[in-house]
């Protein structure tokens, strides 16, 4: 069931940033939609050609029952970027999924860090709604790298959890910070690595999504700090 095509019908496109876009998909009658923060469903925008096609993470809590929501940034040179950012209200979007990802389970860890560059949000997005709707004690550090701060997806989401929950937490970085900016600038380095997310212990996870190569380079520093290797997730 998860690998079969199936027609979801857009009904609502919000504007997130200048060039983010989130589409609402209601579930048509019949259709089944059991996933895990951080699965994915797969966009084909020719259903013709079943090889290509991108991932995209719900970022809805698994929850809510009658419809999925996807978070998408138009890229340039993303051909299924760039198809989505076309669809209006009424099309028809061809996916299959939700198809399993390095997901939250409660009570997987009682510190749980997250480390996204730009899009490499989208499959935390679930992950900390769930966690803030469970009520748990679940301890979340978010450090989020981003071009500019127009460019943080869902930041005001993300600055209200900071300031009424007292388990959650985050840390920007820009290339290009404003005025009286008082969180990071540049890149995430090693140190924001180690002074941001918790420390290794049996009971913490650290998830990391983004370009590869960035994805590469922190695995290598988190096992360095002492995280080990199953604690180190790529959604």
């Amino acid at each position: 069931m998860r690998d079969k095509m199936t027609g979801y019908r857009v009904t609502d496109i919000k504007q997130i940033t200048h060039d983010t876009r989130q589409f609402t998909f209601p579930l048509p009658p019949g259709i089944g939609f059991d996933f895990r923060p951080g699965d994915h469903m797969k966009v084909y925008p020719d259903p013709g050609d079943p090889v290509e096609w991108r991932p995209y993470t719900p970022t809805t809590t698994p929850d809510i029952k009658d419809h999925f929501e996807l978070v998408i940034k138009r890229y340039g040179d993303g051909m299924v970027s760039r198809y989505m950012h076309k669809r209006k209200e009424g099309d028809e979007v061809i996916m299959s999924g939700p198809h399993e990802g390095g997901h939250y389970m409660r009570g997987m860890a009682r510190e749980i860090g997250m480390v996204a560059g730009g899009t490499g949000i989208t499959p935390f997005i679930s992950m900390i709604r769930t966690i803030m709707r469970e009520g748990s004690d679940t301890k979340v550090s978010l450090l989020f790298a981003n071009k500019s701060v127009e460019d943080i997806i869902l930041k005001d989401e993300f600055d209200r959890y900071a300031a009424e929950c007292a388990n959650f937490e985050r840390y920007y970085v820009v290339d290009k910070a404003p005025p009286g900016w008082d969180m990071g600038q540049g890149r995430i380095t090693p140190e924001l690595l180690r002074e941001k997310l918790p420390a290794p212990s049996d009971q913490t996870v650290i998830f990391v999504c983004g370009p590869p190569m960035m994805q590469i380079e922190f695995r290598k520093h988190l096992l360095a700090f002492g995280h080990a290797k199953d604690k180190v997730i790529f959604p």
